[in-house]
C-alpha cells in the first residue's frame, strides 16, 4: 500500500507563483503512476502526493506580479492548521512578499511549528528568508537568489552558512534552491531522492526538463558573487 506524503505550500499575498507552481505539478507527476498511460514506464513509486495551499485566511491569492497574472485559492488557513494540529511531511516555501517585514507573522509561527516533526523543510527562490526567519536554516548550508543574495543575507540570521555558488543545497533534510527556475530542478533531484532515478526520469521526460547537477550555477558569476 503507497504512503501518502502531505505537503503544505506557504502562501501569501505577494508570493511568486513559479517558486511552487510547476515543482508541485512536477512533484504530482508522482501520483501518474496510477494512470495506465501516464504511469508507463514510472516503476512501482511507494508515496503519493496530497498538497494543500496554507495562506492567511481563504481569499484569492494575488501574486507579486500583481492582478496581471493569476490568483490561487488557498485549500487551508495557517490558523485551522494549528487548531487541527495538522502536521505535514513536506514544506514548501516560496518567494513571499517584499520587504520581508511584510511576511505574515501566522506564516513564520507555521514554518517554525511543522519543522521539528516535518520530514523535508524546502524553499526556492527567496523563500529561505522564511525558513531563516523561522529558524529552520540555523547552523545550516543553505542558498537562495542570486540577484537578491546579498539582501537575504544581511536581513537573515548570522547563524546559517549561505552558499553562493549552487543551483541547490541540501543539508540533512533541508533543501534550497537558487531562483526560480532553480527550483524547477531542484524538485526533479528531490523526486529522485523520494523515488529513485527511473521515475524521475520519466518526470523529466514528459515536462522536457533539462538534467543538471546542483553546481551548475552560472548565476553567481553574473551576479558577482564569486
Amino acid at each position: 500500500m503507497p504512503q501518502s506524503l502531505s505537503v503544505a505550500v506557504c502562501i501569501s499575498e505577494g508570493v511568486a507563483l513559479s517558486d511552487f507552481i510547476t515543482p508541485t505539478e512536477l512533484l504530482s507527476s508522482i501520483n501518474d503512476t496510477d494512470d495506465p498511460v501516464w504511469g508507463a514506464g514510472m516503476g512501482e513509486i511507494p508515496y503519493r502526493i496530497k498538497i494543500d495551499y496554507v495562506a492567511p485566511t481563504m481569499d484569492p491569492v494575488v501574486s507579486w506580479k500583481g492582478r496581471n497574472s493569476p490568483t490561487i485559492n488557498p485549500t487551508l488557513t495557517y490558523a485551522d492548521a494549528a487548531a487541527h494540529g495538522k502536521q505535514f511531511d513536506i514544506i514548501w516555501v516560496p518567494a513571499g512578499p517584499v520587504p520581508s517585514s511584510r511576511i505574515p507573522k501566522e506564516e513564520i509561527a507555521f514554518i517554525k511549528q511543522q519543522a521539528s516533526k516535518a520530514k523535508y523543510m524546502i524553499s526556492v527562490c527567496g523563500g529561505a528568508v522564511q525558513l531563516a526567519f523561522a529558524g529552520v536554516l540555523s547552523g545550516k548550508r543553505a542558498t537562495t537568489n542570486k540577484a537578491w543574495f546579498r539582501i537575504i543575507v544581511a536581513e537573515t540570521p548570522k547563524d546559517i552558512e549561505w552558499v553562493t555558488k549552487a543551483r541547490w543545497v541540501v543539508d540533512g533534510n533541508v533543501w534550497t534552491s537558487s531562483g526560480v527556475a532553480a527550483g524547477f530542478d531542484m524538485a526533479l533531484a528531490f523526486i529522485e531522492h523520494l523515488v529513485g532515478p527511473k521515475a524521475a526520469r520519466h518526470i523529466r521526460g514528459g515536462a522536457e526538463v533539462a538534467e543538471v547537477t546542483d553546481k551548475d550555477d552560472p548565476f553567481a558569476e553574473i551576479h558577482g558573487l564569486v
